[in-house]
């Protein structure tokens, strides 16, 4: 799940509303994080609200219990608050991206004109349990709100094949208010 909250972040980053472009292949989130504030593209700073809602997750092998809750939540959205500072979008990094090591990495990563489409890979690590998967995420953005699906594909760290999709719809509310989840 951390590299589908990079792939996230690096979509709440990317908000502008000019004619702006960045086109990465085989970069870091360092590297695209350093495009994007090059490139002068960057969110409100603010309260932001971001709605998750899970439409496909399987894994193979899921116990039938397990497959039973996962049904249950499909379909059901959670929101979570975040207060994203003026530093935040001024100076943007990899760890604003998630990820800071070079596990994942993005296969290719276009934003522009108020959408954006991305593909990462993350390698897992042997032996600690890590999940190895490749994501995509298309969706369109501005400087106060974005609405995007994110699919993930790859082993759970039980060396199961896994899927994952989801709707993810965010924007700014106004002001910090100092009860954000982050």
């Amino acid at each position: 799940m951390r590299a589908a909250y990079a792939l996230i972040l690096a979509a709440c980053l990317s908000a502008c509303g000019d004619d702006k472009q960045v086109d990465e292949k085989n970069a870091s989130t360092a590297q695209v994080a350093k495009k994007v504030a090059d490139a002068g593209m960057k969110l409100t700073p603010g309260r932001w609200e971001l709605t998750m809602k899970f439409n496909k997750f399987e894994v193979e092998g899921m116990p039938p219990e397990a497959r039973q809750q996962m049904q249950a939540m499909m379909g059901q959205s959670r929101t979570f608050a975040s207060c994203l500072t003026k530093e935040e979008t001024e100076k943007p990094d990899g760890s604003f991206f998630g990820q800071t090591g070079e596990d994942c990495r993005y296969d290719s990563f276009t934003m522009g004109g108020g959408k954006i489409d991305a593909a990462m890979t993350c390698k897992g690590t042997e032996g600690e349990g890590t999940a190895s998967a490749k994501m995509t995420m298309v969706g369109t953005y501005s400087a106060d709100a974005y609405d995007m699906t994110m699919a993930m594909k790859g082993m759970a760290p039980n060396g199961k094949a896994m899927a994952m999709e989801m709707a993810l719809v965010s924007k700014r509310t106004g002001e910090c208010k100092g009860d954000e989840d982050k």
